[in-house]
C-alpha cells in the first residue's frame, strides 16, 4: 500500500532548488517586462466564490475545484485568472478609470479527470487591458505578448491571430438554424473542417458558405491571406473583423514584432468569452501552446459594469519546458561566493560576506572551518564559482576559483 505522506497527489509536483530558481527567474523577467508597459500588477485569492467562474464561458465546473465552507457558501480554488481579475475591475473601477492595465503571476487550479502527465497546479503570467476597444489595444497586447516571450529567452516562437468575428459573420448571414450553426461552429472549433463542410452540404447551406467552410483550413498562414480573406467575406461583420487583423498587422510592424505573428482565420476559440481576436503562441518542440488570449468584450459585463477587454496567459510551466529543451536554462550553483576562514579571519570574512549581500550577491558562508582546499572541492560540488578565503592574513580575502 502506498504511503501518501510520501508523495504528491496526480497533477502537483514539488520544484527543487534549482529548477525552481529558474522558474522563478522566467516569471520575474515576465512580470518585468510587463511592467515596463505599465501593466500594474495584482493578486486575486486562490480560494473564490464559486459564482466568479461560473456561467462565465470559462472553465467548465467539472475542472474545478470546488468546496462548500462552514457557512454553506460554494467555494473554488481559482481556475482562470481573467474572471478574477474581471471581478477586481468591476468592484473597484468604473469607465472614469479606464484604460485599465493590469498583470500577475500567479497559479490557477484545474482538475482533469482523464490525468495524463498534466499539471493541476498551473502557473500563468498575464495581463488584462480593460477599456479601449480599437486595433491599437489589440495590437499592443500582442506585441506585450511578443516581447515577453522574446525577453525571456525564447527562440523560433510564433503567434498565430484569428478573428472570431469572421465565422459569425458568415454563420450569421447563411440562413441556417440557429442550431445547425452550432453544430458547425462546433466542428470548426474542433478544426473538423470535413464534417463542417458535410453538414453544410447536407443542410444545403448557400454555396459561398460551402466555400468557405472548404477555404478556412487554407486561410493560415502570413498576412497576405487577409486579402483573400477580405474577398472571401461577404457580410459587414467578416469584412470588419479581417480589417482588425489587417490593422494590427499593420500596427505590429511599428514596433518591429510583425515577424512573430501569422494569421489564422479557422481559430474560432473554445472559450465563450472570446468576442474579438484570439491568438495562441507556439515554439518548436512541444505540440501545445505557450501562450493564450483574445479579446472578451462581454465578461467584465457579467459582473456588472460593461467594459471591453483584451489580454492573455503565459503558461508558466510549458514555456519554462520549452527553454529548457533549447537550452536556454543557464546553471545556477545555489550561491555566487562561498565565504570560509580560519579562527582567526572569521572576523574579516564575516564583515566581506555582509558587504557582499548589501551588493546584491547570493554569499554562502562556509561551516568547514580552517580548510582551504576542503572548501574548493565543496564549492566545486555545489556550483559556486569561486570561494572567498580568510586566514587573518589578509582584511580582504583571497579568491579561490573553482574552475
Amino acid at each position: 500500500m502506498r504511503d501518501n505522506g510520501l508523495h504528491t497527489p496526480d497533477g502537483f509536483r514539488d520544484y527543487l532548488a534549482g529548477e525552481y530558481a529558474f522558474k522563478k527567474r522566467t516569471e520575474d523577467g515576465l512580470e518585468a517586462v510587463f511592467q515596463r508597459y505599465a501593466y500594474s500588477s495584482v493578486c486575486t485569492p486562490t480560494l473564490e466564490y464559486a459564482e466568479v467562474f461560473t456561467d462565465k464561458g470559462s472553465v467548465d465546473p467539472k475542472q474545478m475545484y470546488r468546496f462548500i465552507d462552514r457557512d454553506g457558501e460554494m467555494l473554488a480554488l481559482r481556475a482562470d485568472l481573467t474572471p478574477s481579475v474581471a471581478r477586481v475591475v468591476a468592484t473597484n473601477f468604473g469607465p472614469e478609470d479606464t484604460p485599465l492595465r493590469f498583470c500577475y503571476v500567479q497559479n490557477v487550479f484545474r482538475y482533469s479527470p482523464n490525468y495524463q502527465g498534466r499539471l493541476r497546479e498551473i502557473t500563468q503570467a498575464g495581463i488584462e487591458l480593460t477599456g479601449p476597444s480599437g486595433d491599437e489595444a489589440d495590437a499592443e497586447v500582442l506585441a506585450v505578448a511578443i516581447d515577453a516571450l522574446r525577453s525571456s529567452g525564447l527562440e523560433d516562437f510564433r503567434i498565430d491571430v484569428g478573428q472570431v468575428r469572421f465565422l459569425q459573420g458568415m454563420l450569421e448571414t447563411c440562413g441556417l438554424a440557429p442550431a445547425v450553426c452550432d453544430e458547425l461552429r462546433d466542428f470548426v472549433v474542433a478544426r473538423d473542417f470535413v464534417a463542417a463542410e458535410a453538414v453544410g452540404r447536407e443542410h444545403d447551406a448557400p454555396l459561398d458558405m460551402r466555400r468557405l467552410l472548404s477555404n478556412l483550413p487554407f486561410f493560415n498562414g502570413e498576412a497576405e491571406i487577409l486579402d483573400e480573406a477580405l474577398e472571401e467575406a461577404k457580410n459587414e461583420k467578416s469584412r470588419a473583423a479581417v480589417v482588425n487583423l489587417k490593422n494590427i498587422h499593420a500596427t505590429l510592424k511599428d514596433y518591429g514584432f510583425e515577424k512573430y505573428v501569422s494569421f489564422d482565420l479557422s481559430m474560432a476559440g473554445n472559450m465563450d468569452y472570446y468576442t474579438g481576436i484570439i491568438f495562441r503562441g507556439y515554439t518548436s518542440g512541444l505540440g501545445f501552446s505557450i501562450l493564450d488570449g483574445g479579446r472578451y468584450d462581454g465578461l467584465v459585463a457579467r459582473f456588472g459594469v460593461d467594459l471591453p477587454s483584451v489580454g492573455f496567459i503565459i503558461k508558466v510551466h510549458n514555456l519554462v519546458g520549452a527553454l529548457e529543451k533549447q537550452n536556454r536554462q543557464a546553471p545556477d550553483g545555489e550561491a555566487d561566493v562561498l565565504v570560509a576562514w580560519t579562527p582567526e579571519g572569521r572576523r574579516f570574512a564575516l564583515a566581506s560576506a555582509a558587504a557582499l549581500r548589501r551588493d546584491g550577491l547570493r554569499c554562502a558562508n562556509s561551516l568547514a572551518v580552517g580548510d582551504a582546499a576542503a572548501n574548493l572541492r565543496d564549492a566545486r560540488r555545489r556550483g559556486i564559482p569561486r570561494v572567498l578565503w580568510f586566514d587573518g592574513t589578509c582584511a580582504s580575502g583571497v579568491t579561490l576559483w573553482t574552475d
